[in-house]
C-alpha cells in the first residue's frame, strides 16, 4: 500500500488536475440544471479554465487567461473586471464545483462536484500538484466537531503542504 493511501485511510483521493474537461463541463451543466441555477457562459468559461489548469490557479491568472482568450476572438474586447470573475468563482464555490485553497490563494476543481463533502488537500510545494482526500479522516473530524464539541461548522477545509511522492 502506498503512503498516500495510508494517509487518507482508504478514503477517496484524486489528483484534482486529472479529468476529462468535456465530461466535467457537461456534468456541471447537469448539476446546475438539476439545482435550478444558471450556469452562464462566463461561469462556464471560468470553470473550464480551472479544469484546464495543470496547477491551482489564482483569480488574477484566470482574468489574464480569460482576457487572452477573448483578445484572440476579438482584439477590441473590454478588460475583464476582477469583481466579474469573483462573482463567477463565488457561484462555482457555492455549487461545490471548485475548492478555494486559502493558503495559496488559488482554485482547483472539486473531484466530487455532486456530493457535499469536506476534504483535505495535499499541496506539493515543488510541482504544485494537488490531491483531494475525502471521506473517513475528514468526516471523523467533522463528526467530532458537530457531535462531541457541539460546534456548528460553516466551512471545512484542511490544507496540508509538503512534497509529493513524485518530487521526493
Amino acid at each position: 500500500m502506498q503512503n498516500h493511501e495510508q494517509a487518507c485511510f482508504h478514503s477517496h483521493h484524486h489528483n484534482v488536475h486529472t479529468h476529462n474537461v468535456a465530461e466535467r463541463l457537461l456534468e456541471a451543466k447537469l448539476v446546475c440544471q438539476n439545482r435550478g441555477v444558471r450556469f452562464t457562459p462566463l461561469r462556464e468559461e471560468v470553470y473550464e479554465l480551472i479544469l484546464q489548469a495543470e496547477k491551482p490557479i489564482g483569480a488574477y491568472e484566470l482574468i489574464d487567461a480569460l482576457q487572452e482568450k477573448r483578445r484572440q476572438e476579438n482584439p477590441d474586447s473590454k478588460r475583464i473586471a476582477p469583481p466579474t470573475i469573483y462573482r463567477s468563482l463565488d457561484f462555482l464555490l457555492e455549487e461545490g464545483l471548485i475548492h478555494q485553497l486559502s493558503s495559496i490563494s488559488a482554485y482547483v476543481p472539486c473531484c466530487h462536484p455532486r456530493s457535499q463533502h469536506a476534504a483535505a488537500f495535499l499541496i506539493c510545494q515543488e510541482c504544485h500538484s494537488v490531491e483531494e482526500c475525502s471521506n473517513l479522516p475528514v468526516s471523523g473530524i467533522m463528526n467530532f466537531a458537530t457531535n462531541d464539541a457541539s460546534f456548528v461548522v460553516n466551512h471545512a477545509m484542511i490544507e496540508l503542504k509538503g512534497i509529493c511522492r513524485d518530487c521526493q
